[in-house]
């Protein structure tokens, strides 16, 4: 079962006007270190429609570190990937915050 998701929030949060076309969320996925994790992982992010703008993927002993750049659509839209990431097969953890 998955931990909890959580939410990290940036003091340096953008404010809608001057940075609202550089807003990006950056998603930090902790999962199983198997041969199909990153693959689930790009397929939950391609059924919510994300634009990805970068992603990386390192392992960590028995775990894999999987880091998500994409178009911020909004706090919502956030959640519900986090939340829909963090129920894939596979995945100990999810966290976000904002990347500018």
């Amino acid at each position: 079962m998955a931990s909890p998701v959580s939410a990290l929030v940036d003091a340096a949060k953008p404010e809608d006007g001057v940075f609202s076309s550089l807003r990006r969320r950056l998603f930090l996925v902790t999962t199983d270190d198997t041969p199909d994790a990153l693959m689930r992982v790009l397929g939950v992010a391609s059924v919510q429609q994300t634009r990805l703008r970068a992603v990386s993927a390192a392992p960590e002993g028995q775990h894999m570190t999987i880091r998500l750049e994409i178009d911020d659509q909004g706090d919502d839209r956030a959640q519900v990937l986090a939340s829909r990431l963090a129920a894939c097969p596979s995945v100990r953890g999810v966290g976000f915050g904002w990347r500018l």
